[in-house]
């Protein structure tokens, strides 16, 4: 019952960490958008910015589909792990019952052992579950991790970009912060997972 609740507590952890992720890739979209009005806006000068920025409001897309297949896993772990719970605790009643009545044993034998098959069954899903939520994580990170390579790849556009160098220089910096912000929540999502196999 204690693993039901941490499994449960868990869940609770990945869809905080979800929400902070998606809501900065919102940000960098956004950011994003603004970027390639800016380099428009500056001309030639600026058009590897432009290209730059576009990538990374790609890069925003891609981490919130990431995001949504976790939360996605997230709810299947939930209901899998709801059910263990209802599961175990039938499974206590049972064997209480079993104790107390020695007319019905076969019975209660035959349906403990059901109960026993329906709980590995429900074992199997949520480690499934588990290995996916794991992939998903995986997948986000590498992404995030060429996105801090395109922030970088930005402030270096943005010092070729003329007059307008010190606005999207500024924003190339907002780009790298928001970027490098949602490493440590995918890591501690990495954390998280690791302690559910």
């Amino acid at each position: 019952m204690a693993d039901i609740a941490a499994e449960l507590q868990n869940t609770v952890l990945i869809n905080e960490n979800i929400k902070m992720v998606i809501w900065n890739c919102f940000e960098i979209n956004l950011m994003g958008l603004n970027a390639i009005l800016l380099a428009k806006r500056a001309g030639r000068m600026a058009r590897g910015f432009g290209v730059i920025s576009g990538e990374l409001r790609e890069l925003s897309l891609q981490l919130q589909g990431s995001m949504n297949r976790l939360s996605s896993a997230s709810q299947d772990m939930l209901a899998e792990s709801s059910h263990s719970m209802i599961q175990d605790r039938r499974s206590q009643m049972l064997a209480h019952t079993s104790e107390l009545s020695t007319e019905n044993t076969c019975y209660l034998a035959e349906t403990l052992g059901r109960n026993r098959k329906a709980a590995d069954e429900n074992s199997e899903r949520l480690r499934m579950v588990h290995q996916r939520l794991a992939e998903y994580i995986d997948e986000a990170y590498q992404a995030c991790v060429f996105g801090v390579v395109i922030a970088r790849a930005a402030r270096i556009e943005s010092a070729y970009s003329g007059e307008h160098s010190n606005v999207l220089a500024e924003l190339s910096n907002d780009f790298a912060r928001k970027v490098d912000s949602i490493v440590p929540r995918l890591e501690e999502l990495r954390r998280i997972s690791g302690k559910m196999k």
